[in-house]
């Protein structure tokens, strides 16, 4: 079958804009088409244009989307459908908005497994069989939503095909080699679905195997698609000095907590490996929220490990969660302060957004305090539920002046004039990013209705004391 996947772009900017990344469930799941004879291309906006005439010369699409980018992958079905094609679409969003894609899908696949899936439901179009025994799909049938049994997990990760990044058009653009050598996360925060999607059970591949890709692959620069890659601190040791002792020394970062730094020998694993930045999920600097989003995570580990990580020459990038229960607008300036104060080199600011298939969005959707469903929004840009101790425009309006403070004129000319040139790339991207955001029509209309909506709360506050009175 002539097999066409593609990967949506994200609808607005972010940190990462400026790196051409690639999401590994599509090439996986190519690799495993091709392997069994069919004719298989993705596409992938974010590295080059799709080529639309050949999508609709396809047999079979296949969409894989975020919450973020499931409404252009809606629209996409839509419009691959009219034209008589079937679609199949994966991913975390729909894996628990099934109900929801059908409405623009012929075919969901839930869950993990979509490669072992893809392979039987080809193999049932091609014969005209029943989808009834593919596990992990959904599907319509006599106006009604068939959702098979889910699909079991991966257990054995060597199992899989190395991701077939040849398959992607416009590969040659992708600089930093994407590599995966785990799934699944044994931590629990509210508002992540990761272990919604892939499960607490920590899943990784034998260092063999990872080696083998590596040499394939003879990367330049790496980043490690892991969630946590120092979960299992023994295996990843193994893994770097299998690395070191084969002379795949090259740049490399990665998502890890803040607890790498408690090992010694891991941090000197990690620098002869060529470790230059490590991607800290911080959340928050207030003790109060660290607990609310159980991240066993304290105020003084976020310290120490960005000291101890400069020491052995390794960059951090501080993620925050901006918007818990326990925040203030004073806690959300504070944050941007702490980063300053202890040289976190990099930081991203996410307004807390709550995803489907989260504990988070299930509390806030009870609450009634989720006041948008444009999934487009949910991209942790946008503000789009009322917080406990601020309005949502206030929330937005703190994560962009945040923003605006680290990433300033002021902190670019300092790296500037002390020829910093790392840092000053850094900043120049963030600095770009922020004016790009802010100058967009979209979010300035935005803007504005966050704001007309606080006005209506205020009016509201102020009629109910009336009555009271």
């Amino acid at each position: 079958m002539r097999i066409r996947m593609i990967e949506p772009e994200p609808p607005d900017m972010n940190i990462y804009s400026m790196v051409q990344m690639v999401r590994l469930g599509l090439p996986i799941i190519g690799a495993t088409l091709k392997a069994a004879g069919h004719d298989v291309r993705i596409y992938n906006s974010n590295i080059a244009p799709i080529d639309w005439n050949d999508v609709y010369a396809a047999d079979l699409v296949g969409i894989s989307t975020t919450t973020s980018t499931v409404t252009e992958g809606y629209r996409f079905a839509d419009e691959c459908r009219q034209r008589g094609i079937p679609v199949i679409m994966g991913g975390s969003h729909v894996t628990f908005m099934a109900d929801e894609a059908l409405e623009h899908t012929d075919f969901v696949a839930r869950g993990e497994g979509g490669e072992r899936l893809m392979v039987e439901l080809v193999a049932a179009l091609e014969s005209g069989g029943s989808f009834d025994a593919i596990e992990g799909l959904s599907f319509m049938r006599d106006g009604k939503a068939v959702h098979n049994e889910a699909r079991g997990q991966c257990t054995v990760l060597d199992e899989l095909p190395f991701p077939d990044l040849s398959l992607i058009h416009g590969h040659q653009n992708i600089k930093t080699t994407p590599i995966m050598t785990s799934w699944g996360c044994p931590f629990h925060c509210n508002f992540c679905s990761v272990t919604a999607m892939f499960g607490r059970k920590y899943r990784f591949r034998s260092a063999e195997n990872i080696i083998a890709e590596l040499k394939e692959r003879q990367p330049r620069k790496i980043f490690f698609y892991d969630d946590n890659i120092a979960a299992d601190k023994k295996r990843l040791k193994e893994l770097l000095q299998r690395m070191i002792d084969e002379d795949i020394v090259v740049p490399w970062s990665a998502q890890m907590r803040t607890d790498v730094v408690r090992d010694t020998e891991l941090l000197d694993l990690m620098r002869r490996s060529g470790c230059n930045r490590a991607y800290l999920g911080l959340e928050s600097v207030t003790q109060a929220t660290l607990d609310a989003f159980d991240k066993h995570q304290s105020v003084d580990d976020i310290v120490k490990a960005i000291r101890i990580l400069h020491e052995y020459g390794i960059a951090s990038h501080g993620m925050f969660m901006l918007g818990a229960d326990t925040d203030t607008k004073e806690s959300l300036r504070e944050t941007v302060k702490f980063a300053m104060k202890n040289h976190i080199d990099t930081i991203q600011l996410a307004a807390l957004t709550p995803l489907p298939g989260t504990p988070l969005f299930e509390e806030l959707d009870a609450a009634g305090r989720i006041f948008e469903k444009h999934w487009y929004l949910y991209d942790a840009q946008h503000v789009v539920f009322e917080p406990a101790n601020m309005t949502a425009y206030e929330l937005q309006l703190e994560t962009l002046r945040g923003y605006m403070k680290f990433y300033s004129k002021r902190q670019w000319a300092k790296y500037f004039f002390t020829f910093r040139f790392t840092k000053l790339l850094f900043q120049t991207w963030g600095l770009w990013i922020i004016r790009t955001w802010r100058k967009n029509k979209a979010n300035q209309a935005f803007m504005a209705s966050l704001k007309k909506l606080q006005l209506a709360h205020s009016q509201q506050l102020m009629e109910t004391s009336d009555s009271k009175r």
